[in-house]
C-alpha cells in the first residue's frame, strides 16, 4: 500500500480502526485490581440508592431467604466480590441451586433456560479492514476464528456469573445501513426484538440516537449508547446504557480544568500566540438527530457563569465534506480569536482539523475532552505533528503498562482458560450484562437489571483500572453509563515506544505522557487543582508493572461458580 493510499484509507477509517485498538488492549490495560478499604469492600449487605426496586442492596438476595453472600464458595470476604481477577467483579450473591425454580419467562427474551441477547455487528469494508492492518499491524482474523473467540469468551462469563439456571446466548445483529442511517437503525433494533427475540443488545450505530430510542420503546436492554448526555439514559430509563462516560460528567471534569486554564496566557500555544490571554473553542461531535447538544450547551453555560466564553462549534461527521468543514472551522476560530480549541468528538475530525490548521498557518492549544479515542498514541500519531505538540488536557483512558509487563492472567478469559485467545470480541461491555444479570436475580426483567446494577459497590481510586459506579451515589441524576473518573494527559511527539497494539519490541515516535503517573480524578477532586503539563517530571509513558494498590489476589482458577 503505498504512502499516499495509505494516509487516504486511515483517515477514513480511523472511527473503525480506534474501536479494533481499544478492543484489543482493554482487558491487559483494566483487568486487575486490588483493595481499596474505602470502595472495595461490599460487607455482608451491599447497598444500593433507591432505584425504586424496594429491595436494600441487589435485588438478587431477596431470593436466598437471609443467606450470607460472603458465604458462596466463589466469594472473597475481604472485598465482597466474586473471586474474580479483575477490580469490577460483581458483588457476591449466594449460588443458585441447580433445579430451584427461577421463574421462567420472567420478560422478553428470558425463559427457564436462556437469556438471548444481540450483537450488534456494523456493515464489513475490505477498504477499513485494510487500513486497520496497515497502521497497527495486524492483520484481521478469519471470521470463524472471531466467532470461536467470541464464544469462547462468553462460555467463561456464562461459568464464572451467577446467571439463575439460564444460559446466556447470543445471535449477531449485522446492520443493514450506515452508522448514521435512522431508517436503517431502526430497523435493526426491530430485527433485534422481532427476528432475534433478544432481552438486551450491546453495541450499536454512532450516528443516530434512533437505535437506542426504537429499542427503549420495545422494552430491550441496550448496552449501545456510547457517552449521551446524561438526560438522554435517564429518558430512555430502565433501558440504555453507555459503555463510557456520559458526555454531561466527562464535561463537568472539563468545566473544571477550564477554571484553571482561563484568565492566563495560552502558554501552551505556538509562538505567535503563546502570550495571548486564553480564548475557547469548542469542536464537537454531533448527530443529525442533535444527541449530543445538550451537553455541548451545559458546558458553554457551566464556563459562562464563571466568566469563559466559548464558541461552540459543531460538526456531524461527513466524510464526502469534512476537509471543508475543518477549513471553516478552523478559519472561524483563528478570526474569533480563539487560542485554545476544546475537542470532543471522533478520532477522525482531528486529522483534518490540525492539518488545516497549518495550512492557515494557526497553531492553537488543542484540549483534549477525554472523547472519541482522540487520547491513543495510534491516534495521535496520524495528526499534524506540528499541531499535536500543543496538545494536552483529559483523558478517560487508563495509564497504560509497558506491553512487556503485562500477563495471561491480567485478563479473566486468559486466566480461567488457562491460556490468551487470539481476540477478545464483544468484551468490552459484556461484562456489565452480566453484573447486571447476576444482581437482578432470578426475576429477570429490565427494572431488575438496572437496579442491580444500581447496587453494584463502587470502585475508585485506581491508576490502571476505572472509577465505576452506577445510580446516584456520585452524581446528581442517575447514572447509566458506569465509568467515573478521568486522568490529565500531555502529547511528546519525541517520546518512543508502542501505540495500544504493538507488541513488545516494536516503537514509535510520539506518546502521551500521564501527569502525576496517571493519577485519576474522580467527580470534584480536579476543582482547584493546577495541573502541569509539559513538564516530564513524575509522568509516565508506560508503567513498568500495575501498581500494587491496583493488583487482585492471586486467585485460583475455577472451572465454574461451583468447583
Amino acid at each position: 500500500m503505498s504512502e499516499e493510499t495509505r494516509r487516504s484509507a486511515i483517515s477514513r477509517y480511523w472511527p473503525v480502526l480506534l474501536v479494533v485498538v481499544v478492543a484489543a488492549g482493554v482487558l491487559a490495560v483494566g483487568a486487575q485490581g486490588g483493595d481499596d478499604d474505602d470502595t472495595g469492600r461490599s460487607g455482608t449487605t451491599p447497598t444500593s440508592t433507591d432505584s425504586g426496586s424496594g429491595v436494600a442492596g441487589p435485588p438478587a438476595l431477596a431470593f436466598f431467604e437471609g443467606e450470607d453472600p460472603l458465604s458462596a464458595p466463589d466469594c472473597d470476604p475481604d472485598t465482597g466480590r466474586l473471586m474474580i481477577p479483575m477490580v469490577y467483579a460483581p458483588n457476591c450473591v449466594p449460588l443458585w441451586e441447580e433445579g430451584r425454580d427461577n421463574g421462567g419467562g420472567t420478560h422478553a427474551g428470558v425463559t427457564a433456560t436462556e437469556i438471548t441477547i444481540a450483537i450488534y455487528q456494523a456493515q464489513d469494508n475490505a477498504e477499513a479492514s485494510a487500513a486497520v492492518a496497515d497502521a497497527t499491524g495486524q492483520e484481521a482474523l478469519p471470521a470463524a476464528e472471531t466467532e470461536a473467540n467470541r464464544q469462547q469468551v462468553f462460555d467463561v462469563m456464562n461459568a464464572l456469573w451467577e446467571t439463575y439456571g439460564r444460559t446466556v446466548t447470543f445471535e449477531m445483529l449485522r446492520a443493514s445501513g450506515s452508522a448514521s442511517d435512522d431508517a436503517a437503525a431502526k430497523a435493526d433494533a426491530i430485527r433485534a426484538a422481532t427476528e432475534i427475540g433478544a432481552f438486551a443488545v450491546i453495541g450499536g450505530p454512532t450516528g443516530t440516537k434512533a437505535f437506542a430510542e426504537e429499542l427503549a420503546a420495545r422494552r430491550l436492554v441496550c448496552i449501545c449508547a456510547d457517552s449521551y448526555p446524561a438526560e438522554r439514559y435517564v429518558e430512555w430509563a430502565p433501558y440504555v446504557y453507555g459503555s463510557g462516560i456520559s458526555s454531561t460528567w466527562r464535561n463537568t471534569f472539563m468545566a473544571d480544568l477550564l477554571v484553571s486554564l482561563a484568565g492566563q496566557p495560552a502558554e501552551h500555544a505556538g509562538d505567535a500566540l503563546v502570550g495571548t490571554e486564553r480564548r475557547f473553542g469548542l469542536v464537537h461531535y454531533e448527530t443529525v438527530d442533535e444527541v449530543y447538544k445538550t451537553a455541548a450547551e451545559a458546558l458553554v453555560r457551566d464556563a459562562a457563569a464563571e466568566g469563559i466564553e466559548i464558541m461552540r462549534l459543531p460538526y456531524v461527521l461527513d466524510l464526502a465534506t469534512a476537509q471543508e468543514n475543518a477549513r471553516t472551522m478552523v478559519a472561524r476560530m483563528k478570526s474569533g480569536g480563539v487560542t485554545s480549541v476544546i475537542l470532543s468528538g471522533d478520532p477522525f475530525m482531528p486529522y483534518f482539523v490540525t492539518n488545516e490548521a497549518t495550512s492557515q498557518d494557526w497553531y492553537p492549544e488543542w484540549i483534549m475532552s477525554g472523547a472519541g479515542l482522540v487520547d491513543t498514541a495510534v491516534a495521535g500519531r496520524s495528526y499534524d505533528q506540528a499541531q499535536w505538540r500543543h496538545a494536552f488536557g483529559l483523558s478517560t483512558l487508563l495509564a497504560r503498562i509497558d506491553p512487556a509487563a503485562v500477563q495471561d492472567d491480567d485478563n479473566f478469559v486468559a486466566w480461567h482458560l488457562g491460556r490468551t485467545l487470539t481476540s477478545y470480541p464483544s468484551i468490552i461491555s459484556a461484562p456489565t450484562l452480566f453484573t447486571g444479570i447476576q444482581l437482578a436475580g432470578p426475576h429477570l426483567t429490565p427494572e431488575t437489571f438496572r437496579d442491580g446494577l444500581f447496587s453494584f459497590e463502587r470502585t475508585s481510586g485506581y491508576v490502571t483500572n476505572w472509577g465505576v459506579s452506577w445510580g446516584t451515589e456520585l452524581w446528581p441524576m442517575p447514572d447509566y453509563t458506569g465509568a467515573d473518573d478521568v486522568t490529565l494527559i500531555w502529547w511528546d511527539p519525541d517520546a518512543e515506544g508502542p501505540h495500544e497494539t504493538q507488541d513488545e519490541g516494536q516503537s514509535g515516535l510520539g506518546m502521551w505522557r500521564y501527569v502525576d503517573g496517571g493519577k485519576r480524578y474522580a467527580r470534584g477532586e480536579l476543582a482547584g487543582v493546577d495541573p502541569v503539563f509539559f513538564d516530564t517530571a513524575g509522568t509516565s509513558l508506560l508503567l513498568a508493572e500495575r501498581p500494587e494498590a491496583d493488583r487482585v489476589p492471586d486467585y485460583p482458577r475455577r472451572a465454574s461458580r461451583r468447583g
